[in-house]
């Protein structure tokens, strides 16, 4: 899996440097470089790793275990055995153990039942790193929206600075014929003083227009994790249809963490069932298992060992209630998520229309300030009107296809944003 995804950044990286040549980067791109850029993203690898450990670890309890123990002590008094024998028997001598005692041991122990306690908590482990894992997605999907945000601002800088552009080409073209007006002495110099003036404004706000575009791609570099030029091409995305099959992962993760919660309840009842294992203790000790025998010499002793920790049934009941109301609690947790996400989509579905609608006025807007200002353009090179009256008509024509442009890539990004949002049942 790892090799796969070092595989995948390759190509990704391969398939950038190409898009950089040809100056052209698309909205996808741009989201997988931001994915593959983002730190946290990295924490994916350390948490399989981490799980990896610690499965590793349980499953070592499986395993015989070992335990060395050795003890040296003194005793203030030890058994005694006077035998009184009667009369014509022989005196036994029963041995006094010593008060100084040592022994040195090794205890062997196989867990033979233990409920599936093991079993159970390599499942937890696991769920809470899906758990954490997906809780790195949900971050992950944020970003999206980051990225959208700064991709779209960059396209619409660059139609603002193809619409300025036309409008400057329609002064100049103004101002050639105006110097024409004023060398033959049909209209004041100030008329075309005032349109060098407007041009000089129009500059200052293509500059401007250029400088928050700058800034935009510095954003996008350090999202992406690249070095696009202000001379890269970002392409229009064209919206396809919403995948209707997609699950946000918020949802995912309050089921991932329900999942973990209810696999705690079937620990609760694999700990406090009773535990059976084989057990082997050998040693050396003075004395060893005979006492009356005050000798180093070594020992061995086997069987069957159960415990059952029965102070556990004090507070599973209680664990229980606790593991139910948490999962209510993730339930409620799943319907407040749902009803912002359903409030979120009708917002954003309403303002589509609206969208759409405003483009349809934008249209019949467009046409009729093309028509005045064609007019006043040709009034303007015949001396009828003023250079201010032509600007004035010029500016208003801009706005309206300026205005259009704001709202067909508002229009665009609002798409988007709605297929960001998809709510699931």
């Amino acid at each position: 899996m790892k090799s796969f995804k070092q595989l995948f950044l390759t190509i990704l990286l391969f398939s950038l440097s190409l898009s950089v040549y040809s100056q052209a980067i698309t909205l996808d791109e741009c989201q997988d470089l931001a994915r593959a850029n983002f730190p946290i993203a990295k924490q994916q690898g350390m948490i399989d790793q981490i799980t990896k450990a610690t499965i590793e670890a349980l499953m070592a309890q499986y395993f015989p275990q070992f335990r060395l123990s050795g003890q040296a002590s003194y005793q203030s008094d030890v058994t005694k055995i006077d035998l009184q024998m009667p009369e014509g028997l022989p005196t036994i001598d029963v041995p006094t153990i010593d008060k100084d005692q040592y022994k040195v041991y090794l205890d062997i122990s196989q867990t033979v039942f233990g409920g599936g306690s093991l079993g159970v908590q390599q499942q937890i482990t696991r769920a809470e790193a899906a758990t954490n894992k997906q809780q790195i997605e949900v971050e992950l999907y944020k970003l999206r929206d980051k990225v959208n945000q700064v991709y779209f601002g960059i396209l619409l800088a660059d139609e603002q600075l193809k619409q300025t552009e036309l409008l400057k080409n329609d002064l100049n073209s103004a101002l050639e014929k105006v110097k024409v007006l004023v060398k033959n002495g049909v209209v004041l110099e100030t008329e075309k003083l005032n349109l060098e003036a407007e041009l000089i404004t129009l500059n200052q706000n293509i500059r401007d227009i250029e400088f928050g575009r700058k800034a935009l791609f510095e954003v996008l570099n350090k999202l992406t994790g690249t070095e696009l030029d202000n001379d890269t091409k970002l392409e229009k995305p064209i919206f396809a249809s919403p995948n209707l099959n997609f699950v946000r992962p918020e949802l995912t993760l309050i089921d991932y963490k329900k999942n973990t919660l209810s696999l705690q309840n079937l620990q609760l009842a694999a700990l406090n069932v009773p535990e059976i294992s084989l057990f082997l203790q050998g040693g050396w000790g003075k004395p060893a298992l005979n006492l009356f025998n005050n000798k180093f010499e070594p020992y061995y002793v086997g069987g069957v060992r159960f415990q059952w920790n029965i102070s556990r049934l004090y507070t599973i009941i209680r664990d229980r209630r606790n593991i139910d109301i948490r999962l209510k609690m993730y339930d409620v947790e799943k319907e407040v998520f749902q009803l912002n996400n359903e409030i979120e989509h009708t917002r954003q579905r309403n303002k589509i229309e609206q969208l759409i609608s405003s483009i349809e006025t934008d249209n019949k807007l467009i046409t009729l300030r093309s028509k005045i200002k064609e007019t006043s353009q040709i009034q303007l090179e015949n001396g009828v009107i003023t250079s201010n009256e032509f600007i004035r008509e010029a500016n208003a024509e801009n706005q309206a296809r300026q205005t259009k442009i704001l709202h067909e890539i508002q229009l665009l990004q609002a798409k988007f944003d709605l297929d960001h949002i998809t709510p699931n049942p």
